[in-house]
This record gives C-alpha cells, sequence and structure tokens, in this order.
C-alpha cells in the first residue's frame, strides 16, 4: 500500500472562492451567513443561509446549474496547484454529490410540456430524454463526474457517490483508497452541492432542523443548522510524487447505522464505529489524534449523539470542534469542504474554534470556541448524513 498525499486543494465556501480566502475566514471565526430577501415570499421561516460570497460562471451545457458551476471553480484551483500528469488511463476521479436542484423554471420547461388534462403523464415523461431539457441532465448525479473527467483528461479510475452528507467524505476515501492500492498515479476526489433554493428550503425546514437564531454547534442554545452551499476537491498523489505534501491521508472509516431515515442512532452506535474503522485503517492509537473535526450539525439530537461516539472513542480531553457555524453545512459537499479545512487548518498549524458555540453543552467532550495555533499534527474529520452513513478520514500534517 503506498502512502496517499494531499498535493492540492481547491475550494469554495461561504467564506470565499479559493483556499487562502477559506482559511483566512477560519482564523477569524467569521460567519459566511447572508439573509437572502427573495427566500421570504416563500412562506419559510428561515431565510439566512450560507451561500457563496462571489459570482460563480456557468460552464457550457450546464445552464443554471449551480452546482457544477462550484464544483468548476474547485477543480480549477485544484488543477493550478497541481496540473495532472501520466498517462490518461493512471488518473482518476471520485465526487460525492446530493440531490438535484430543481427552479419554478425548470418545473415550468420540464414538466408542463408532459402534462395531459390535470395530470402528467408518466409515460410521456419519462420517455423525454431530450438533452435540450435541463431536467433530465440534471437529475443525472454523475453527470459533473463525467465533465470533470473530461476536464482533467481520466481514463482511470472512477466514483460518484450519493451518501447524503457523508458524500464528500466518503469520495476522498475512494479515491485514497485507488492511490493507495496503485490503480492511480493522480486523483480529484471531493464534493460539490448547492439547494439554497424554495424547494431546497423547504425539504429543511420541514424537517425541523433548519436554525432560526444562528447555527451553534454543540451550544446549549442550538436549534439546527446553516444551510450552505460549496465545493472541495484534493488533489491526490502517492509519495513518490510530492515529496513536498499539504497533507497525508492516513485512513479512514465508514459504516450504517442501520437504524433511521434521518435521525442518527441514539446510541451512536455508527459514528463510533466509522471513528473506530478510520484509527485501525491508519494504525493510530486514539490518544495519537490531535484534533477531531466534528460533523457538529447544531441538531439537538445530531451533537449530542456525535459528542457521546467522540466520548467513548477519545475521551474527554482531545480538542472537538465544529466548522458549520463558519461556512454552514454544505450538504453532500460537508465531507469535502470540512476535509479541506482540516487540511489548511494542518498546514496552518491551528486547530479551528467552534464559530457562534458560546455555551458549549455539558457533553463530557473538549468543544473548542476559539482558534488555537497548538501546530496539530494528526486530526479526524467525521462526516454523518441522512440514513446513518458515517465516514472519518484521517489526516496527518505535511512535511
Amino acid at each position: 500500500m503506498k502512502r496517499v498525499a494531499v498535493a492540492a486543494v481547491g475550494v469554495v465556501s461561504s467564506l470565499g472562492v479559493g483556499a487562502e480566502a477559506n482559511l483566512a475566514g477560519i482564523r477569524e471565526g467569521r460567519q459566511g451567513a447572508v439573509t437572502l430577501d427573495w427566500l421570504a415570499p416563500a412562506g419559510l421561516g428561515c431565510s439566512t443561509v450560507a451561500q457563496v460570497p462571489s459570482e460563480v460562471v456557468d460552464l457550457p451545457g450546464y445552464p443554471d446549474d449551480r452546482k457544477v458551476a462550484l464544483l468548476a471553480a474547485a477543480i480549477e484551483e485544484a488543477l493550478a496547484g497541481y496540473p495532472p500528469d501520466g498517462p490518461p488511463e493512471r488518473r482518476g476521479i471520485f465526487l460525492g454529490t446530493g440531490l438535484s436542484s430543481v427552479t419554478p423554471r425548470e418545473i415550468e420547461e420540464d414538466v408542463s410540456p408532459h402534462v395531459r388534462g390535470e395530470r402528467v403523464d408518466r409515460a410521456l415523461a419519462m420517455g423525454d430524454l431530450s438533452r435540450d431539457r435541463v431536467a433530465p441532465w440534471r437529475h443525472l448525479p454523475e453527470r459533473a463526474t463525467a465533465w470533470g473527467a473530461a476536464r482533467i483528461g481520466a481514463r482511470g479510475p472512477v466514483g460518484t457517490t450519493f451518501s447524503a452528507c457523508a458524500a464528500g467524505a466518503e469520495a476522498i476515501a475512494a479515491g485514497a483508497r485507488a492511490v493507495a492500492r496503485g490503480e492511480a498515479d493522480w486523483v480529484i476526489a471531493g464534493g460539490y452541492d448547492a439547494m439554497i433554493h424554495p424547494l431546497g428550503m423547504a425539504s429543511f425546514d420541514v424537517l425541523g432542523v433548519l436554525s432560526h437564531q444562528g447555527c451553534r454547534p454543540f451550544d446549549r442554545r442550538r436549534d439546527g443548522f446553516l444551510l450552505g452551499e460549496g465545493a472541495a476537491v484534493l488533489v491526490l498523489v502517492p509519495e513518490d510524487r510530492c515529496p513536498h505534501p499539504l497533507a497525508w491521508i492516513l485512513g479512514a472509516g465508514s459504516s450504517l447505522d442501520a437504524s433511521g431515515i434521518t435521525a442518527p442512532h441514539p446510541e451512536g452506535v455508527g459514528a463510533e464505529s466509522a471513528m473506530r474503522r478510520a484509527l485501525r485503517d491508519a494504525g493510530l492509537r486514539p490518544e495519537q489524534v490531535d484534533w477531531v473535526h466534528a460533523h457538529g450539525t447544531a441538531t439537538q439530537v445530531g451533537d449530542a449523539v456525535e459528542a457521546g461516539a467522540i466520548s467513548r472513542v477519545f475521551g474527554a480531553g482531545v480538542p472537538v470542534s465544529s466548522l458549520k457555524g463558519a461556512f454552514g453545512h454544505t450538504l453532500a459537499a460537508a465531507g469535502a469542504v470540512e476535509s479541506a479545512a482540516t487540511v489548511l487548518a494542518l498546514r496552518a498549524g491551528l486547530i479551528p474554534g467552534t464559530a457562534m458555540c458560546e455555551e458549549p453543552d455539558d457533553f463530557g467532550i473538549n468543544v473548542l470556541r476559539a482558534t488555537t495555533a497548538s501546530a496539530p499534527k494528526i486530526a479526524l474529520s467525521n462526516s454523518f448524513g441522512f440514513g446513518g452513513q458515517n465516514t472519518s478520514v484521517i489526516f496527518a500534517a505535511g512535511e
């Protein structure tokens, strides 16, 4: 098994476009939140979101597709940091994504033509595979993976992960395994998502998981997350191709709660299993981890369950923080955006604080409120998704 180096990072979040902008926001403990007036008429209880602050250019063939535009911005930054090399058959791409974005315009253009009388003619709609319509193409989760493969000239290992909020981290784990096993010499791995539109907001508002006061991970007053958008990718290569990496990927672990559709297992068995599997994969003991980058969604149940799992694995001493108070919950991109943030923090020699956490709840874990310059060497990043899909990835500081 080859040692896996992180050679470059590309990241887009509400803290900014690019690694430097995101690292600056993390240092400052800034919250990238804005209030969108156009969401208020939709009848939603919350119109505050974590939106990417810069305009992102649409791609030809992907009209009004915010998700793919965010991904493209992240990929371009990563390519500038470490361009693809070697034969196309030795290049790979692994991406995680989430639900499709559907706008009123798309419903009008793509659903209305299939209405007969007052009902949608299902046979007619299912038979319409025209690329001239946006929605059928938009609903293929692998469409951006195909675009990314063409952009980097990859004809090697490929994968599209659709595992809810663990998707980005799972894609990174899959990419790292391809490099470690010698299946590829150059891999792009990460995730992307954007659901800041009325349908997306309404879906989470109905579930009661959106914050109406500001996202406060691990805080006593937490009431849900801030809906964010973003994309992040890592360029992964074997050690001999990158003598001075940004970071190393030491191991990863995944699990399934096999419990509820939206709520995590009440005892956190899946979360605990993912962390222990990652430690075993990396050949590490819990006490060797300097920082746990928690999933930390700021929901009442989610934070309590994750804290219990962290306590059982690591005890009460290891520093724990969540950055969802900074750039919101980027859904299927969360594992990738937070992995990128973990790499940047290790590179900068700091452990980020938990933005918006003012009164840590009594969980029996060491939740950091402020950023500390403690030069961590090893960090574990958690990503836990709906359906009890869990992935933990362990990173080490570069050399």
